[in-house]
């Protein structure tokens, strides 16, 4: 950013640059207000099955092992084994998961009173102490203080150093708030001065240079801290995470999310979100409530999450962006903090919905019910399978988040004004309203049916207002009853339906929600869609490309509710135009280990699509008469068999087809037959929408057949290049070797198919 924009930005947002004005706002008053978790608790369901599993986890890990990096770096006694993944001793995250974890048992003991895992974070901020005063009584890390000499310099950058130093401090704090631990508190009150020293000697230039690394949620959890003491030190240092650089151009209406990391900057804004409450600065708010919508609104999948590769692409540019690593879990965590601040601001019930739409759709289902381990990436392309780590050896940074997830998964139920409560989500779930002696409780096996009851249980009768969220997907209307009795009440989609009326001991009101079957597209390919049921997203169970020649306006005529044990599953008619198939649906969050498609291509009968499709098929099915030799890519035995060599070469599945690649600097090649003396072409299948440095070179027998750049060739869809390979090649051979080299700095493939063909006759 050049000096001048930042000057100008500086002047808009002068309030929030640390100024006298920064203290001239009335504090904000929030529309509604969120339950203490320990007034609510889950009850048997989904969500509580997926909370026991991250419970018994947290209690499986080794406090000691979770440490031993701390205690080596501090120069103390390390009793006990590294752990793997990014908490290993050399990775330059270590330390990141403990900070979760610390917040994560916190917010377990808060949501579920296990005392053991209080007792454990307490055990862990004890030791953290003595690392701390190991290190002279206020630095704490896992790593040393060095790395942040080489932030500040900008020579041999650490990776992500105020990332972690984030997660820890906001451990201590949630241990504090919900452990209750004074301790804890001390710690991080020593933290605070440390890196207030830091910080401040620091011109402006170099600080806008160490934001420009990932830094985490240091904002937030430094606005947070000044909520706890008041003290003006951490107001100003809280202040110096606020990055003018991505925040100025939000303030002014200027969408600047497009192929920046999105996980980097949703923290950001939970600091812009925290600094308002704090300070009352309008134009903090203004910055979130512009984020959420280009976010949600133009950014975002039929599951709630928002990035592909770990990147926001363009606004309403969706289509080709389907893949492996389509969405980050991270990112739904957050995304999801982002919304129940701008909720709890307004009331509005459209952040309710999508906080339904992120559970249900990219937080439940990514943790294992048996292990409670976590996983990267929701994939959204077709064939791919849930990656879920290992116990010990994984770390990565959506295991922080999704331990936090999991142990919080009360907060967002219930919310309450001073004339009434907010049925914000529709899950089992036990309320202790204290100061209205009133318990509420939610009975339901929602969205496993359309229905939710809550029973009131109270020591005197009471006037209030109940305000159930009607959800936008309830497309058939809603309808209540009140002690069995129905009752005359309506209310539109995405709004309310609120009843004020004298509660007594032991009434009932019971809500049904009719869901139905419905398509959403893409924005950018009105013939790519996920099915949804209600605001569930159906996942079909198969491990190849599938499409179907159907209307999806008309979902209901083609996909079919299966009768079982089972709720919620369907069957889809005719994938790939073939009259005599079924294609198996369930929630996206009951697929285990299952290989999945989310997305589909959905045409009418006779469309452009439906006839290129036609013609793809027909063209395949004249390839196969031609092949001479073909490799299996990602078959150990078939590609053994054709002779792999190679360095720096992988293989993996997108769409359910293998590919094979080569990293910078490596290579590889195969063995394949080929016609004696006539015509023959090499034929090479990819995917349509690589990008980058993606030129190599093609060579048979170490001539050079041809250099093939791949650049977005395709978007969304595989395309095949036929290389004619000269006669005097294979002149007297039976087979040749193809070897694929990169260029320097580039990637070779993927290449999704290679096979021999002979030449297409005339």
């Amino acid at each position: 950013m050049c000096a001048f924009t930042r000057i100008c930005l500086g002047l808009l947002l002068s309030a929030a640059m640390g100024g006298p004005a920064a203290h001239s706002h009335p504090l904000p008053a929030p529309a509604i207000r969120a339950f203490d978790m320990h007034q609510v608790r889950l009850e048997p369901g989904l969500f509580r099955v997926a909370q026991e599993a991250t419970r018994r986890y947290l209690h499986e890990l080794d406090p000691e092992r979770l440490l031993y990096a701390f205690r080596v770096n501090a120069g103390l006694p390390a009793p006990g084994e590294p752990l793997g993944g990014w908490e290993r001793p050399d990775c330059e995250v270590r330390g990141h998961f403990v900070g979760h974890y610390l917040s994560a048992c916190g917010l377990m003991y808060a949501s579920t009173g296990d005392e053991a895992l209080r007792d454990r974070a307490l055990y862990m901020v004890g030791e953290l102490a003595k690392c701390q005063k190991a290190l002279g009584g206020q630095y704490l890390s896992a790593y040393p203080e060095s790395f942040f000499d080489r932030l500040e310099s900008m020579a041999d950058v650490p990776w992500a150093a105020y990332y972690t130093i984030h997660k820890i401090m906001a451990g201590l704090l949630d241990a504090y708030q919900y452990c209750h631990s004074e301790q804890a508190l001390d710690v991080l009150l020593g933290m605070a001065r440390y890196f207030g020293a830091r910080t401040g000697r620091l011109p402006i230039y170099q600080m806008d240079r160490v934001l420009a690394v990932e830094f985490g949620g240091m904002s937030e959890v430094l606005h947070n801290l000044y909520a706890v003491t008041g003290d003006p030190e951490h107001l100003e240092l809280a202040h110096r995470f606020d990055r003018a650089e991505f925040l100025g151009p939000l303030a002014l209406g200027h969408d600047n999310l497009s192929r920046i990391h999105a996980n980097t900057h949703i923290p950001e804004i939970c600091g812009a979100a925290r600094r308002y409450e704090v300070t009352g600065e309008p134009a903090y708010r203004e910055i979130v409530t512009f984020f959420w919508d280009r976010v949600v609104n133009t950014r975002t999948y039929a599951t709630g999450g928002c990035s592909s590769g770990e990147m926001w692409p363009d606004p309403g540019c969706l289509a080709g962006t389907l893949g492996p690593n389509t969405q980050e879990c991270c990112t739904t965590h957050n995304m999801l903090k982002v919304t129940r601040y701008l909720y709890r601001w307004t009331g509005d019930p459209r952040y309710a919905e999508f906080t339904e739409r992120a559970l249900l759709n990219g937080i439940l289902g990514t943790n294992r019910a048996d292990t409670g381990q976590m996983i990267y990436y929701v994939p959204l392309s077709t064939g791919h399978t849930k990656a879920f780590g290992t116990p010990n050896d994984s770390f990565w940074c959506c295991y922080g988040t999704g331990i936090e997830s999991f142990s919080k998964l009360n907060d967002s139920i219930y919310f309450h004004d001073d004339h009434g409560l907010y049925v914000a989500q529709f899950i089992a779930s036990t309320l202790d309203w204290h100061a209205r002696g009133l318990r509420v409780e939610q009975r339901t096996r929602f969205p496993e049916e359309e229905s939710t009851e809550l029973r009131f249980r109270t020591d005197r009768r009471q006037r209030f207002t109940l305000h159930v969220r009607v959800p936008r997907w309830a497309r058939g209307g809603v309808s209540i009853a009140v002690n069995g009795g129905r009752i005359q009440a309506s209310a539109e989609p995405g709004s309310y339906l609120s009843l004020e009326r004298e509660w007594a001991d032991g009434d009932r009101v019971r809500v049904r929600m009719p869901m139905a079957l419905h398509v959403e597209t893409l924005p950018d390919d009105p013939e790519t869609g996920a099915i949804l049921y209600g605001p569930v997203v159906l996942a079909g169970l198969t491990s190849r490309a599938t499409y179907f020649v159907a209307n999806p306006d008309d979902v209901a005529a083609w996909v079919h509710p299966v009768a079982g044990d089972a709720p919620l599953v369907f069957s889809a008619d005719a994938p790939n135009g073939q009259a005599d198939e079924r294609l198996n649906l369930i929630p996206w969050y009951r697929v285990v280990d299952e290989p999945y498609g989310v997305y589909w291509t959905m045409t009418r009968e006779g469309s452009p699509t439906h006839r290129r499709i036609l013609d793809e098929e027909r063209a395949e099915r004249q390839r196969q008469a031609r092949v001479v030799d073909t490799i299996a890519i990602g078959d150990e035995a078939n590609e053994r068999e054709h002779n792999l060599q190679g360095e720096a070469t992988a293989s993996g599945s997108h769409l359910g087809r293998a590919w094979r690649h080569a990293a910078p600097g490596g290579w590889w090649s195969w063995d394949l037959a080929v016609p004696a003396d006539e015509p023959a072409v090499l034929c090479c299948d990819y995917w349509g929408s690589e990008s980058g440095r993606r030129t190599f070179d093609i060579l048979i027998d170490g001539t050079t057949l041809a250099t093939q750049t791949l650049l977005n060739d395709a978007p969304g869809r595989f395309f095949s290049v036929e290389y004619p390979i000269p006669v005097e090649a294979t002149r007297g051979k039976d087979r040749v070797t193809v070897r694929i080299v990169p260029h320097e700095g580039n990637i070779a493939g993927g290449l999704f198919g290679c096979a021999v063909l002979r030449a297409a006759k005339p």
